[in-house]
């Protein structure tokens, strides 16, 4: 934030023995039509455009109460100048607080004091609703389980070197690739300043005058930011397709799919899958384990499973014989 001061004025201050108004906090130390001392917690910033600016006034600090007569005096006064009492325990006399007027926004107060309560409780309900989403899908029941089945899967992917067409941002175009053509895109955007939102405040100096500041914060906007989107060739391995091979009980030995590879063709990642099959109390439930597991669970065999409420899915490496 950038602060600037704008200038020293008196402020002013109303005598409430004779009435007299707007009296100044340099000038009139006492009333000038009864004589009465001021009193520092009467003081009151002036209407704008009424200042009264400060010439040549030293400032010291806040003015000292008297504990005898309660005038105030200067920061650096010894002596009351109203009845000569020492100031040596004299109090500091009080500041009158402005509240600086709000910067601009684009919200309303009301709106933005109603998001700002809205806000956290929308975000409670959600984490709330989530959490018991997730707990009940990972709910979990045990249940007498009956294996009624098994199968397996083995996958090859079958990649071919073949030349792709795509497009990405010039500086993250794939080394090796063949530029085709390029043009301006946005990108995405850069907060940038533009301009100052400011406003004035009256800052209380105690000593019977006050000092108004500008205070100044930047403000921003998006700025879009364009960049060469480009169309580029690459030669490259891509998956082309899959070969399976399946089967449904464990009298079927698992094996590898044949595969016949044409030229620029090559195996990719390979795959498998096994799914023991059970009843839970009439219904079907299933799991998927490791061969050694999955073999070792014979059809007809009985046990104590944790079955999902929800997924109807077994836990089958925390079976329990029955």
């Amino acid at each position: 934030m950038r602060k600037r001061e704008l200038g020293r004025y008196q402020m002013l201050w109303d005598c409430p023995f004779c009435g007299a108004e707007k009296l100044l906090g340099i000038d009139h130390r006492h009333c000038p039509g009864c004589g009465a001392p001021q009193d520092p917690e009467r003081r009151y910033f002036p209407p704008e455009g009424e200042e009264i600016a400060v010439e040549d006034h030293p400032f010291h600090g806040a003015d000292k109460l008297c504990p005898a007569c309660s005038s105030p005096n200067a920061a650096i006064a010894g002596f009351c100048v109203n009845c000569g009492s020492p100031l040596g325990e004299a109090a500091t006399a009080k500041k009158v607080d402005e509240a600086p007027p709000p910067l601009p926004t684009d919200d309303a107060p009301d709106k933005k004091r109603k998001r700002g309560c809205a806000l956290p409780l929308v975000l409670l309900v959600f984490v709330g609703a989530f959490i018991a989403c997730v707990g009940i899908f990972l709910w979990k029941k045990e249940a007498p389980a009956t294996v009624t089945g098994h199968t397996w899967e083995r996958t090859i992917e079958v990649e071919r070197y073949t030349t792709v067409e795509d497009s990405a941002w010039r500086d993250e175009v794939p080394t090796g690739a063949r530029i085709q053509e390029c043009h301006k895109e946005q990108r995405g955007t850069e907060r940038v300043q533009d301009g100052e939102t400011c406003r004035t405040v009256k800052k209380d100096n105690g000593d019977g005058t006050f000092t108004k500041v500008e205070e100044c914060e930047p403000k921003y906007v998006d700025k879009p930011v364009q960049d060469d989107r480009c169309t580029y060739e690459l030669d490259q391995w891509v998956t082309d397709r899959t070969e399976r091979a399946t089967g449904n009980s464990v009298a079927d030995t698992p094996h590898w799919p044949e595969v016949t590879l044409s030229p620029k063709e090559r195996e990719g990642q390979r795959t498998e899958r096994y799914v023991v099959t059970f009843d839970v109390e009439g219904d079907d439930a299933s799991c998927s384990t490791s061969q050694e597991r999955w073999q070792s669970l014979a059809v007809g065999s009985r046990w104590t499973a944790k079955v999902g409420v929800i997924t109807d899915t077994i836990d089958c490496d925390h079976l329990e014989m029955r």
